[in-house]
Formats: C-alpha cells, structure tokens, sequence
C-alpha cells in the first residue's frame, strides 16, 4: 500500500469530514463568493485584525461559524499529523523542535437571506464569532519516499536531543531529566519506524554516521552520556536503561535488521573502540581536523610536563563498525577534573568528534617479573626425585616442534636477565653486493632475529661484549621450574597420603621432563650492589639461540618534519647451527583454530607492506591552521587504514584488531612520541597486547590488503613496542618500513625480509636524524677496518 493510500484512508476514517464536504455550506442560497482559506505567520487573535476581511461584506452574524471545518477532536494519524491545534492532546510532533505555526481559516460563508432580517440589531454587535485557533502544521514530507520521511525525523530528533542536553548545560533541568527525555524521544522514533514498517514494507533503507549527519549529532550526545556524565554508579540503572533504548532506535536505521528485530531479541552492544578505516576505508569528515591536531602536538617544541605514560589516541567510537563517530580519546594514568575541563572545549567545537577522558597509560610490552635468582638451585635441597611413568603436561611458554627451526614469535630474553622478557618477532637478512663488497662475504648467508631495545640490552656494566640470547625465555623457563618446585614441596610436606604421593610423583615427572628439555647450563651474573660477578646454573634451550650485536633504544626527528619517532630495535644474530630459511608462524600451533584462513601459504610472511605516509610537501598540511582545511581534499591518513591485522605474542598469544587510520602521540620519559597503533575492537574485555609482548610483529593475509596484488601468504607491518597498560586495546608499533631503513642508515646496506622478494624490499621510509645518543650494546661502527662498511668487529660464531 503507498504512503498516499494510506493517509487519504485515514483522512476519509477521520474526524475532518467538514473538509471534504465544505461545498455543503457553500451551496446555501444567498451565499457570498466563495473566500480562500487565509494564513498568517502574525500573533491576531481577533478578525479585525486579518485586513482580507471588508466591514461592508461581512454580516455580524453571531451563529455565523467562521471556521466550519476545524475541529477539536484530535488527530490520531501517526504517521502524518496534517492538523493539530493547542487543545490537541495527541500532538505526536516534538515541543522541542521548530515547526511551522500559522493562522489559517478554511473557505466559510455566512447567510444574507430575508430570513435572517429580524436579527439586524444584533449584526451590529463587535463579537465576530469563534476565534481563530491557531494551528502547528508539519512541514510537507514527501510521502511517497519513507526515505526523506526518515532522513526528516532523524534531523528533528537530534533537534530535540540537543534542547534537551542544552536545558541541562543551562541547568534548567537535571541530568536524569535530561537522559528520562532523551529515551524518550529514542522510543518515539522507534515507534514511528516500526509504524512505518508496516506501511512500506517493501522499501528499504540504510542510514550510518557515515552518510547522515544528524545521526552524527545523536550519536555525540549518546557517547557524551554513557562516556562522560553518567560514570556514577547511581546512574548504572538509567544507563543501561539508555543502551537498551539507543540499540532498539539503531536496529529501525537498517531495513536488514526489519526481520531480525522480529524473530530475536535486539542485541545489547556496549559502545566500543573502533579503528579509523574499518568500515571499508570509509572516512568521515573532519578527519583532516584530527590530522592536523595530531601533527602539530607531535611536532610541537615547546617542554611540557603531564604524567608519565599521558597520551591523546585519535579513533572512532561507537556500536558497530558503520555506526560510529570521530573520537579524542585522552588517557591519564590518573585522571582529575583539570583534565575533563580542559577537554571540555575540544568537546564543543564540532557537532561530530567525540571526546573521552579515562585511566589508561603508555606502557612498554615487556614483562617486568620478579627475579627468578637461584631459582635451579631450589630443587637441589629437595629430597632425590623418585622415578614415574612419563606424564602429559603443556610448558606455559611456546617451544617449537623441530628445536633447529625455530618459527617466529618465540619469547625471548637475554641468558642472564632475571626480570625482563619479551618475544622475537622474525628474521631478516642484509643483502650485500659481493661484487662491491667482497670482504662482507662471511655475512652473505647469516641470518638476523629482531626485537626491541628494551627487552634486549642490559645496561648494567657487564664484561659481556655480546650478551647470549634464549628463545624460549629464560625468565620463563626460570619461573615455570620455580614454581613446579614449590608445588612439589608442599606435596612433601603434605605426609605419605596416597593422592598426595600420585600427584608428588606428577609433579617430579614434569620436574624430570623441563630439565631433559632444558639441560642446566653456568651463566655469569654480577650483583647489582656489589657489581661483584657470580656464577649461577640455569635452565636453558639446549641450542642457544644467537648473540646481541647491535641495539638501540632512542627518541629520532624524521627529517621531513619536526615529527618526532621512536627507534627501538636490537639485531641479533642466530646461531649458525639454526635454520631461518623463512618467517614461517610454525606448526606447534593450530593457527587456524583462530583464523580459518590461516592454513598453507598463509603461514609464511611473503611481503612488507609499506606505510609509509605523505611528506609534509606533498600534503602541506602542516602550514594550515587547524580550521584551514581544504574540504574537497582527501584525509591524509594511511592508505591501509582498517587493515585488520594480528599477532602472536609471548603473553596474549593470538589477538587481532584493525590499523588505525591516524596516529596516536604521548607523553614518556619526559618527551612527546608519535606511533602507529592497532585498535583491538573485538571485544572490550581482550587484550590486544600485554608485557611480555614487545617484539612481536603485526602480520595481515595478503587477501586483505587492497595496496597488494598478492593473494596468498602474509604481510609483515611492523614490530610491536609498547600499549595502553589499563585496557589493553591499543597496540603501539614501529612500521618495518622504518626499521629496514633504520638498519640501512647505520649500516650502510640495505636489509630485506626473510621470504620476501628484494624488490618488494626497494620502497624505504624516510630517512631520520638522530637527536639522543644511541644506546647500544656494540655499535656496527667500530674501528675494525676489514668490516667497517658492515659494522665493526666479528661476534664470535654462535654454537
């Protein structure tokens, strides 16, 4: 049935029959000629103020009705309230909004017969009848497209939303008043779609922040609510009250939800954190704005104090990857008014960027354990372990099935560290021109491991020029052993109980099994108060895994711009004994159980995939003010912005999340830094990375990548360093891009990825100046001249 239909089926089933019969009144003999209805936007309440109407025309009749097809009865038609009047009691349009208010008369006519001739006294009365009513009429709608209709509603609904908020920001209402009405105004909505859903069934529609900006404008005032003003827990029942109603008013925008809605209950989504990108690239406007923010604050020289680990992450916000808007969000570690209210100016600049203030904080991906010192020696005081069968049991670390292939993303750590342990992202290789370098030929075939800085280089005085690296961790080897030892203890002093003795006797089988897998072995350790050295046994991989050669942890100016970016990087060479033909995930793990796509090719990394992004004379961005900004111009973000992306690290093992279109800058160590991050968005309760972390490489099937023709095998992003420390979403990273020509700077060779063609290895990231002074371990360019183009002295070979 079309719109048309069915509101001429309400008007003829309605209470306004005057009008379609208004020509009985006009058939009357001695009827005048027929005068046109008269509207007007003025404040009258008497006639004589209407100038359309002549003294000498118009008799003075008191039973003249002046208005015959006006009625009181009120309208009942949802859908189009074509007449209400002030004693309409259901006037379905909104008291907030600004509808047209006219003065109307329809056509009326009045009687001059001879019969009417005995009451000429009375015609000269003052009293010209019944008062014009004065009516608020909707604008006219195209009825015969719901779309428009909807497109209407949504723009006086945010109208009304906004009244509402206001009367509260003025303090005329309270904020449960002002939440109350906003769930209403959300139920009136979903009531006018569910109405109109049986009218036009056959009509579909989408609406999305991303193609409406009145949903836009509601959206801001939903997240202000649920993010900013109702963090009480005495408003914990009227907030969820809100997400019940906002989820019900979101599934109406969508014709796809129409039988879902019916056959199941509406789903309760909790806003959540979203990359910038993830609807399908998508961009949303103002984006630029936030570009620019971010830009100027990482480029900024001025010295600022905030607490350690602050940061301002650009994202979007919402309850789903298509409904969601703009958003600053500002981390503390500790929070206080000074921050909300500084904040609260950026809040009110645009109708369409949200802005959030929580406990959150930078903090390293490496895990900071207690020591684990003479942790070996604790089962040598026990008594002697008595013999059993071979027990099942699952070591809480990775340990590869072939011990001389080792895949990526094993934990890692330096073979005398006790507190400090992170994970080994992959391998890379330099590529050297025997022809021009003849004398680097013993390099030609060695391979690299990389991780980051800070889980690799102990900066303690150690003899040690190339500390010895364990994959898995020693830290973790240390403390599993640590405490199967204490377990063991307590079940020996637990008495000669049979249960007791069966699991005494479990537990010394794992003890037996750790150390067959890792055989003890004397390291070298120095007391940190009496810098005395020491020598202690441990358990360790019965290969070892390679040696430290060069590593650096600083804070570098990218030459194209005062941005500023950190260098956190440690390049270790594998033990020759070791096969590192291929950046390959490994088949310990059923990584398909995560990703059914993760099978086959789709195990081996095969490209880099560059993010590199636009120079600042290419995008000449940065000599704009925040407002003076092209709006035809794309968003100077990333080209892969919403990749969906993953990781396999030591401590959170698999988790994904999505690049994040724009960068993210914060405050450590007493400097502004600028990153890339991924946005885990899956689920509000998982964490993307966590300590122990750090090191581990952003990896997305080659399918996904739309900048790559490729469509088999992985890509290689870049190397984890750092995450937010209370909500473990975002995931901080250094673009490989960056690191490959890090590594080129230094040493003066180019370096490529282990399975990636050397072509895909050509495009480099802009060159950098260093502005501290590099922390290393053994610098590539020492004095040693048969190796100086390379990087100095030979680390002895590893065995």
């Amino acid at each position: 049935m079309s719109m048309k239909k069915f509101l001429g089926r309400h008007r003829k089933a309605g209470e306004h029959e005057d009008i379609l019969s208004e020509t009985s009144n006009l058939s009357a003999p001695g009827t005048h000629a027929n005068r046109q209805s008269v509207s007007t936007t003025g404040s009258g309440d008497s006639i004589d103020e209407i100038e359309m109407f002549d003294d000498n025309t118009m008799q003075n009749d008191p039973n003249l009705n002046l208005n015959p097809s006006i009625s009181n009865t009120p309208t009942t038609n949802r859908l189009n309230p074509s007449i209400f009047t002030r004693n309409s009691s259901k006037n379905d349009k909104s008291i907030f909004s600004s509808g047209k208010r006219t003065m109307s008369t329809n056509q009326s006519s009045h009687y001059s017969s001879q019969s009417q001739a005995s009451k000429s006294s009375l015609s000269k009365a003052l009293d010209y009848g019944q008062r014009l009513q004065i009516l608020e009429v909707q604008e006219e709608l195209h009825q015969d497209n719901p779309v428009e209709v909807i497109s209407e509603r949504l723009h006086q609904l945010g109208e009304d939303m906004s009244f509402a908020m206001n009367q509260y920001n003025n303090s005329i209402s309270n904020l449960t008043s002002a939440v109350i009405n906003n769930i209403d105004l959300l139920k009136n909505f979903t009531s006018f779609i569910k109405d109109l859903n049986e009218v036009t069934s056959e009509v579909s529609w989408k609406f999305t922040t991303y193609n409406n900006s009145h949903l836009r404008k509601i959206m801001k005032i939903y997240l202000n609510l649920y993010d900013n003003l109702l963090q009480d827990e005495v408003f914990i029942k009227l907030k969820l009250l809100l997400v019940k109603n906002f989820n019900e008013f979101a599934t109406t925008l969508n014709t796809s939800n129409r039988r879902a809605s019916v056959q199941n209950p509406t789903v309760i989504t909790k806003p959540q954190n979203y990359a910038i990108g993830c609807n399908n690239k998508e961009s949303l406007p103002n984006e630029d704005v936030i570009v620019n923010i971010i830009n100027r604050i990482a480029a900024t020289p001025i010295k600022i104090k905030e607490q350690n680990g602050s940061f301002i992450a650009p994202i979007v916000r919402g309850i789903a990857k298509d409904m969601n808007i703009l958003t600053l969000y500002f981390g503390y570690p500790n929070p206080t008014d000074y921050h909300s209210k500084l904040t609260q100016s950026l809040h009110d600049l645009y109708d369409d960027i949200h802005v959030i203030v929580v406990k959150n904080f930078i903090e390293l991906a490496s895990t900071k354990s207690a020591p684990a010192s003479n942790s070996a020696n604790l089962g040598a005081t026990t008594s002697p372990v008595p013999q059993a069968p071979v027990q099942m049991f699952k070591l809480p670390f990775r340990v590869p099935t072939d011990v001389k292939t080792p895949p990526m993303s094993l934990s890692i750590s330096i073979e005398n560290a006790s507190r400090t342990s992170g994970t080994v992202g992959g391998f890379i290789y330099p590529m050297i021109d025997l022809a021009k370098q003849p004398h680097l030929e013993s390099y030609s075939n060695s391979k690299f491991a990389i991780s980051c800085g800070h889980v690799c280089l102990n900066n303690s005085d150690d003899e040690t020029e190339y500390p010895h690296v364990s994959a898995p961790s020693s830290v973790l080897i240390s403390l599993y052993k640590k405490a199967l030892t204490q377990q063991y203890e307590k079940l020996s002093r637990s008495g000669n109980d049979a249960t007791m003795m069966e699991a005494k006797v479990a537990y010394a089988s794992v003890l037996k099994q750790v150390d067959q897998m890792f055989p003890m072995k004397k390291i070298k350790l120095k007391n940190s108060k009496s810098k005395q050295g020491y020598y202690e046994t441990r358990n360790l991989p019965a290969y070892g895994f390679g040696q430290i050669i060069w590593g650096e942890r600083t804070l570098m100016a990218m030459k194209n711009s005062n941005e500023k970016r950190l260098s956190d990087l440690a390049i270790i060479k594998v033990n020759k004994n070791l096969t590192c033909d291929q950046n390959f995930l490994g088949d310990d793990i059923a990584f398909n159980e995560f990703d059914p796509g993760l099978m086959f090719d789709n195990l081996y990394v095969r490209r880099v995939i560059d993010l590199t992004r636009p120079t600042k004379e290419e995008e000449n961005e940065l000599d704009l003010d925040i407002d003076e900004v092209d709006d035809e111009a794309p968003a100077p973000r990333n080209n892969n912005a919403g990749l969906p992306v993953f990781k396999y690290g030591s401590t959170t093992k698999f988790t994904q999340g999505n690049l994040n279109g724009i960068k993210l800058v914060y405050w450590l160590d007493g400097a502004i830094h600028s990153s890339e991050f991924v946005v885990n968005s899956i689920d509000n309760n998982s964490a993307f990375a966590a300590g122990g972390d750090s090191g581990s490489w952003l990896l997305s099937k080659l399918e996904d990548c739309d900048t790559i023709s490729e469509s088999k095998g992985l890509g290689v992003l870049g190397m984890l360093h750092s995450y937010d420390g209370e909500f473990k979403q975002f995931g901080l990273f250094t673009p490989m891009v960056e690191i490959l020509s890090r590594l080129e700077e230094v040493t003066k060779i180019r370096w490529g990825v282990v399975g990636v063609p050397e072509k895909d290895d050509s495009k480099n990231a802009p060159e950098v100046d260093t502005e501290s002074e590099i922390v290393s371990v053994s610098s590539f360019d020492e004095s040693d001249e048969s190796d100086e183009e390379f990087g100095g002295a030979n680390p002895p070979e590893v065995d």
